[in-house]
């Protein structure tokens, strides 16, 4: 079974991230091969990675493509490769022994799987996978806490990319990652678009990752650009009408500016710019939605 791992790197050295990450890897009880996309690190990434991981495929770019079109060219290199999986994991993020296998064993071929996601040194429940949890069926705390026991998987809610298991099946229905998104939202749209085309997510909790971050990780990075990434999120969200889409919208504006006002940092010139931007790019957006509709590889 052909297995490709692929890391999006990005100033990985950082608490020896990358190291972790790809020893994780090493240690797996399933091989996997790892493809590491960089996004033009400057912190001794691109020199350290291909001298110190030499059976890693390496593949650096020119210009920084964000988290989701980086994904997408590892994909690409993976699908060219007869892969029958790919894995994506972050690369601050590390995964147990057995945590492939144990996906591996519960796989149908057709939905996206999840490990257990916990914090960077495993002895809590990573924060944002709370929210998860929270989504998720209440089967596996019934199991839990009435019948002392867990099942290998439970049909989840929406989990983060930080460490999906994709059958070869799933990408070639659904594709890859949307490019109006550079960073942040890009699995929140995925999974709108594996919810309009009947795909599930699976969640292993006998399966490990450990993530080293508090919450969003880079948060000035996921605040940049926040009121027109939302935007974007609901405009493209196939599974809503028009005017569903249109009641999201007032949403995240009244939201957005309520928190701007608490923040002390509303600038209605930067509004101005993100709606132009969103009109602007309304035909993109349009197309999108028809890609998206379409059971084909898309954006690889």
């Amino acid at each position: 079974m052909n297995i490709f791992a692929i890391i999006v790197t990005y100033n990985a050295m950082h608490r020896s991230w990358i190291d972790r990450c790809l020893q994780s890897l090493k240690r797996s009880t399933t091989p996997v091969i790892p493809i590491v996309v960089d996004n033009c690190s400057t912190d001794g990434t691109r020199e350290h990675v291909p001298s110190h991981y030499p059976d890693a495929i390496w593949l650096p770019q020119d210009h920084n493509l964000g988290f989701g079109q980086a994904n997408n060219a590892g994909i690409r290199y993976a699908l060219d490769h007869a892969a029958d999986y790919v894995l994506l994991l972050n690369q601050d993020a590390a995964i147990a022994p057995d945590t492939i296998e144990r996906m591996l064993a519960v796989s149908d071929g057709e939905s996206l799987i999840s490990p257990l996601h916990l914090n960077g040194d495993g002895t809590r429940i990573d924060e944002m996978f709370r929210i998860s949890l929270k989504l998720s069926t209440n089967q596996m705390l019934d199991d839990l806490l009435i019948r002392k026991t867990l099942s290998d998987s439970y049909e989840s809610a929406e989990i983060c990319a930080a460490c999906w298991l994709m059958p070869i099946a799933l990408i070639q229905k659904i594709g890859g990652f949307n490019p109006l998104f550079f960073h942040y939202s890009e699995d929140n749209n995925y999974y709108h678009r594996m919810i309009y085309h009947g795909v599930k997510t699976l969640l292993v909790p006998k399966a490990q990752m450990y993530h080293d971050r508090l919450l969003q990780g880079n948060m000035q990075a996921f605040n940049r650009k926040r009121l027109r990434r939302d935007l974007v999120l609901e405009a493209t969200n196939i599974d809503l009408s028009f005017a569903k889409r249109c009641t999201r919208w007032l949403k995240v504006l009244y939201k957005c500016y309520t928190r701007d006002l608490l923040q002390h940092s509303y600038i209605p010139g930067a509004w101005c710019v993100e709606m132009g931007w969103l009109l602007l790019h309304a035909p993109t957006i349009h197309h999108s939605r028809k890609q998206e509709k379409q059971i084909q590889p898309n954006w690889l």
